[in-house]
């Protein structure tokens, strides 16, 4: 029966007389004095605990601070604010004041206060606050169970609509998603030696081997690796593997299966298959779609092991293989189980067939809702622009200047003519491998699919890493000394010293290298020079020069640049003409009348990895108007005085010059 917080309001303030003279009110460690009584409130038997502040007693207050109403099986604490008002709290006993170790603070006006609390707490071996405290932490324990079964017995009618793993669901785990292994006995005398395979589970005979070695198994074909009974030492595999499944005609539910495969000290492995979490999905006549996430922790009295919401982790960054959702997908239902959704065309099966890694469906589900052009990316056979779109991890501020996803057409959606589809398809490219394309195609380098496959195997990404070699070699003797080169120099770790941790590093000390041999006028046609040996050590000797020298570098390769590149650049039209720096002066001045930074592109420009132009008026060509970056065929900063923005008619000659000289066939040679 629950207390009537009406009926109890009519004992909330009594009428004591408290001796001042009690020498509980000289206690200094004291703050408070409780006293209690046993009333009948609205038909029940109820312990009344009043709180007192001493110091406000000794001013005449006789208001208690506290009034804890204590039943059988509920308690209520009615609190006095500052301003006389009393409100309902929920707190105990002991959390009434929120400062520390608030019970050592208490005590009890009198003896028969205490055993009353005793009696009615019937517990009699402890003191008071003891027994009190005893009987409603009970209580609060009870009541918490309560809502916990309450929400739980949701969650368990709602689990009951989950069907059944689908047959052959272990089967396919073996065959698909579990690594296999051959298990040999070494022997040294003997050329074929007796293995065991853990995919068919047959006896085969195999030869010329090594322990951790790859392979395939004689009879079932299944790639697998080798391993020496007398060196293997345990094996402990773990995958995630996804289900899609049916709950109604609009909602799906996508299982998250967590695979532990273990080989303690024999051939047969001991499986380990358990769901670490389920979302179930839905979704109306509009298509809008709702995701319920739950995830399985089991604790001691739980009706069900399944908690609402995803599971907590520590960190976003931190590995946790039970709160992973990317995994392998069972791909034998899908057809089936998608049918009659808005992922019926989503291309969800073809997808991870041509992937046949692990992603998250969700993301799949998700983004096709978004982006359904994502149908046309997998028709296309572009699975890994599709993937690109799929991963969260893949930023889309950048992913949306490669790719339009909201285009209507493969032209809208690519950026570029479909006649390049069938090279597009041989090179299967990443986002940042088509970046690299698209650039490529503008700047009117000749599509090598060799070069591509090269750049998306290293994740090249740099246009002018690219251009600058290939002024001197052909695509083939560039792959072959940067392989050669990063081999050589790779770093073993990222605690290295030295070396490089990727290709487009190497790349990158490699342009600088030739930009700088260019600036000396070292002999490019020499083999020697063109190849060094050690890249590390030639780059650093190029650039190891004293100030003088530089600045004579860079000023022959600003007067080499403007005699190559100047008559491809010029332009004069509506009043205003565009042409290139002579000189390294010429740079540094414009920044200084301009009031900007351009005098520090120098360095940038002789690296190749930008050009500098200077628009003007044409009655006026030794006046400094207008600072124009040109990155390949894109128009980069512009800049006029104090880095302000060109006016409307600057942008128009700059429309026209775009027009009629980046994306005129005159560049080609250029590039």
């Amino acid at each position: 029966m629950k207390l009537n917080k009406r009926a109890c309001r009519k004992y909330a303030e009594p009428k004591w007389n408290m001796d001042l003279n009690n020498g509980l009110f000289s206690a200094d460690q004291l703050q408070y004095l409780v006293r209690t009584v046993i009333k009948n409130v609205d038909h029940q038997r109820v312990l009344i605990l009043y709180v007192y502040d001493k110091k406000q007693v000794a001013a005449g207050e006789t208001r208690p601070l506290w009034t804890m109403f204590q039943s059988r099986n509920e308690y209520i604490p009615l609190a006095r604010r500052e301003n006389g008002d009393t409100c309902w709290r929920s707190a105990i006993f002991d959390n009434l004041d929120r400062g520390y170790s608030f019970r050592k603070k208490c005590a009890f006006y009198s003896i028969s206060d205490e055993k009353r609390v005793v009696r009615f707490c019937k517990k009699e071996q402890e003191d008071g606050f003891t027994s009190l405290y005893t009987l409603q932490y009970s209580i609060m324990y009870q009541c918490m169970q309560r809502k916990r079964y309450k929400k739980q017995k949701v969650i368990v009618r709602k689990m009951k609509e989950v069907p059944s793993l689908p047959g052959g669901f272990k089967h396919w785990v073996h065959k698909e998603v579990m690594p296999a292994y051959i298990f040999y006995t070494y022997s040294k005398n003997r050329k074929w030696l007796s293995g065991y395979c853990t995919a068919c589970g047959k006896e085969v005979k195999i030869s010329g081997i090594k322990h951790n070695s790859g392979g395939s198994c004689p009879h079932c074909n299944k790639d697998v690796i080798y391993k020496s009974r007398g060196r293997r030492g345990s094996i402990i595999d773990r995958e995630t593997v996804q289900i899609v499944q049916n709950i109604s005609e609009r909602e799906l539910i996508v299982r998250f299966a967590k695979i532990h495969r273990k080989y303690p000290n024999s051939d047969i492995p001991d499986d380990d298959i358990y769901e670490s979490a389920r979302i179930f999905v839905t979704w109306d006549s509009n298509g809008d779609m709702k995701e319920e996430d739950f995830y399985c922790s089991f604790e001691s009295g739980d009706l069900t092991p399944w908690k609402k919401g995803t599971r907590p982790v520590f960190s976003r960054w931190q590995n946790n293989f039970n709160a992973d959702n990317f995994g392998y997908l069972y791909d034998k239902n899908l057809d089936s189980v998608l049918e009659n959704t808005p992922w019926r065309y989503a291309q969800l099966k073809q997808f991870y067939q041509a992937i046949h890694t692990p992603f998250y469906v969700m993301n799949y589900l998700n983004r096709f809702v978004e982006y359904p052009m994502l149908e046309y990316m997998v028709k296309l056979k572009l699975y890994k622009l599709a993937a690109d779109i799929v991963d969260p991890r893949y930023y889309y501020n950048t992913l949306n200047q490669v790719i339009n996803p909201k285009g209507n057409s493969i032209n809208e959606v690519l950026g570029l003519d479909k006649s390049y589809l069938p090279l597009l398809q041989k090179v299967n490219p990443g986002s940042k491998q088509f970046e690299l394309i698209k650039k490529c195609l503008k700047n009117r380098i000749k599509f090598d699919e060799n070069l591509f496959h090269w750049c998306g195997r290293y994740g090249v990404g740099r246009l002018e890493n690219l251009t600058v070699p290939l002024q001197y070699m052909t695509v083939h003797k560039l792959i072959r000394y940067a392989n050669e080169q990063f081999e050589q120099f790779k770093r073993k770790s990222w605690s290295d010293p030295a070396g490089y941790y990727d290709m487009e590093t190497l790349l990158n000390n490699y342009r600088d290298y030739l930009c700088m041999c260019e600036a000396l006028e070292y002999d490019l046609s020499n083999s020697f020079v063109l190849y060094p040996a050690n890249l590390p050590k030639a780059h650093d000797k190029v650039n190891d020069l004293s100030d003088t020298e530089q600045a004579l570098a860079y000023e022959k390769q600003i007067q080499r640049l403007y005699q190559k590149l100047n008559s491809h650049y010029e332009f004069a039209r509506s009043g205003y003409f565009i042409a290139l720096p002579r000189s390294v002066k010429e740079i540094i001045e414009e920044g200084h009348k301009l009031h900007h930074c351009i005098g520090s592109y120098v360095k940038r420009i002789v690296k190749r990895q930008c050009l500098i132009l200077f628009l003007r008026k044409v009655k006026e060509p030794d006046k400094p108007l207008c600072t124009v970056e040109l990155n390949g065929v894109e128009i980069g900063q512009t800049s006029m005085f104090s880095n302000r923005p060109p006016t409307p008619p600057i942008k128009a000659f700059l429309k026209m010059w775009e027009r009629e000289v980046l994306q005129a066939p005159a560049l080609q040679e250029a590039a």
